[in-house]
């Protein structure tokens, strides 16, 4: 049966059972499934000349001997096969190759290839968290044929571009704009498109990434506020009902002096959100929409990793979609120092309640992966949550690995990306390091320290706009919706904060260590910026400090 058809055939237990019944599940069962499906994929990976590259030693014959033995792996160890998709290569034939952003590397992307079996997983994985999205406990959820749900995706190549091709099988969603016609638009012409079309028809679910939806929620301000290319009276002319919304809404704006929010004109039934920096936009878009974000975690080679509850407050990992293992944040800083360390990983019962960790996973159901650093950094929030009676681990996203720079899920720099800008400026940089932070309102930018002569004001403040001009241009040549970006969430990405020539060879003498290009703790900037505020005061010269 379809999904669908479960619906009206089966009851809510039996169908919560089989989508979210891993909720229920002790941590040594859990266990038990994730070193089953290990050991099921390491027989795969034998038989084929991929797996082969990392069995030198030997196929492993338990999940010990495959964590001693197979070593930490990155995407260019498998850039040779998966780039030129050499499917005979492989566990098993793929039936889609999705592509990604490949930070750092010598190519525009990465390729992960989907097996049949591992589409599946995602598909079941993804009807899961819809249920839970709408759930307000076991057994307890609003799912039903003929939802309307805003669209907000990327589509394929990419890892989103699936939800929709993979449900369409399973149940019937109205996607506004449909999909067909949304892979033809930027995300603001999507976003324009399905406002209209939510104003005449009414919308059950929101979809997509966090600061897409963020973005379409401040649309949506300026959509009732009568700004926008989209006028408050086309709205207001589509619909009856909606009409009455609006201008109920309306009249309590004028009787409480309130602004008209989308919870005003809009019944969610189901939120969903995916994205790295969706903790710092979750708030304000449950203030906004009247109901919590419903947080997913995934990625292209991880495929769909793991969901809230409908608690919404942590993640839960699938325990069919990858093996999952856990660095240190200490062992990573230990490796940045020395890189010729190889960092110890940890099991999930094995982990520390508060602790961040770098996950590494093993692509089960036939993937190319094995003890791959996807680069993402969690937070173990808790070992288990008595309250909702789930005796697994939940997890927060916390940011891409120090050495990578991640701009609202859109942008992604290492020091290779931002050494090559400031090689196309010309201009006369003697040092300079990048970290990522926020603004007032908790909007994430890059700030790109660096080192100029500050005896030149002139030429000081020329070579900040210079560098600004051409990150500004690599950010649009990096990423076709980069204009979108700007204009949907209102923020420039980039600051530049100048530093006084032989600043951080100073501080790097004095402490005995250097500074990272890219991720520098936020202990070293500030002592970095100390001396520079006490070394103008000593010269008389602070007014040329940003």
């Amino acid at each position: 049966m379809t999904f669908e058809e479960k619906l009206k055939k089966c009851s809510a237990a039996e169908i919560w059972q089989e989508y979210c019944g891993f909720l229920d599940l002790s941590l040594s069962e859990y266990m038990e499934i994730q070193k089953r499906l290990l050991m099921e994929q390491v027989e795969l990976m034998a038989g084929c000349q991929l797996g082969q590259r990392f069995f030198r030693n030997g196929v492993p014959h338990s999940v010990e001997e495959f964590r001693e033995t197979v070593p930490l792996t990155k995407f260019e160890d498998y850039a040779d096969v998966l780039l030129t998709q050499k499917e005979e290569m492989l566990p098993e034939k793929p039936v889609l190759w999705l592509h990604t952003t490949w930070e750092g590397g010598d190519f525009p992307s990465k390729r992960a290839p989907y097996t049949e079996s591992m589409l599946e997983t995602y598909k079941t994985n993804i009807l899961g968290a819809m249920l839970l999205a709408t759930s307000t406990g076991r057994n307890k959820f609003n799912v039903r044929p003929g939802m309307r749900v805003l669209y907000s995706l990327a589509p394929l190549p990419y890892a989103t571009g699936m939800f929709p091709d993979l449900i369409s099988s399973e149940i019937d969603l109205r996607f506004m704009p449909s999909v067909r016609e949304a892979r033809k638009m930027s995300f603001g012409q999507q976003m324009r498109t399905g406002y209209k079309l939510a104003a005449k028809h009414g919308m059950d679910m929101f979809f997509g990434m966090s600061s897409i939806l963020y973005g379409a929620t401040r649309s949506l301000d300026q959509l009732t506020q009568g700004g926008g290319k989209v006028s408050f009276r086309d709205i207001v002319t589509t619909s009856p009902r909606m009409l009455w919304r609006i201008l109920s809404a309306k009249y309590r704006q004028k009787r409480d002096g309130t602004d008209v929010k989308p919870r005003d004109l809009f019944r969610l039934q189901g939120f969903v959100c995916v994205g790295t920096d969706t903790a710092l936009y979750k708030n304000e878009l449950e203030e906004a929409w009247g109901i919590r974000p419903l947080e997913i975690a995934g990625g292209t080679e991880p495929t769909c990793l793991g969901t809230e509850t409908w608690s919404k407050n942590g993640l839960v990992l699938f325990p069919d979609a990858c093996f999952y293992e856990f660095i240190p944040e200490m062992e990573l800083y230990r490796e940045m120092d020395d890189p010729s360390y190889t960092p110890k990983t940890y099991l999930m019962d094995e982990l520390v309640a508060g602790q961040k960790y770098e996950l590494v996973i093993t692509v089960l159901k036939g993937g190319a992966f094995l003890r791959y650093r996807v680069g993402d950094v969690y937070r173990c929030l808790r070992l288990r949550n008595p309250s909702d009676k789930l005796d697994l681990p939940q997890f927060e996203y916390v940011d891409r690995i120090p050495s990578v720079i991640d701009i609202a899920g859109f942008t992604r720099f290492t020091e290779r990306e931002i050494r090559k800008v400031n090689e196309m400026s010309r201009l006369p940089i003697p040092d300079w390091f990048a970290t990522k932070e926020y603004d007032e309102t908790g909007r994430s930018f890059l700030n790109l320290y660096v080192e100029v002569d500050m005896a030149d004001a002139q030429g000081l403040a020329m070579s900040r706009q210079l560098l600004r001009d051409h990150l500004s241009l690599y950010f649009r040549s990096y990423d076709g919706d980069y204009k979108d970006l700007k204009r949907l969430l209102n923020v420039d990405p980039l600051k530049i904060t100048t530093l006084k020539q032989g600043t951080i060879a100073l501080y790097q003498q004095r402490n005995g260590q250097k500074i990272p290009k890219v991720g520098a703790p936020r202990e070293t900037v500030l002592e970095i910026l100390r001396m520079q505020s006490e070394d103008a005061r000593k010269g008389g010269n602070a007014d040329v400090l940003e």
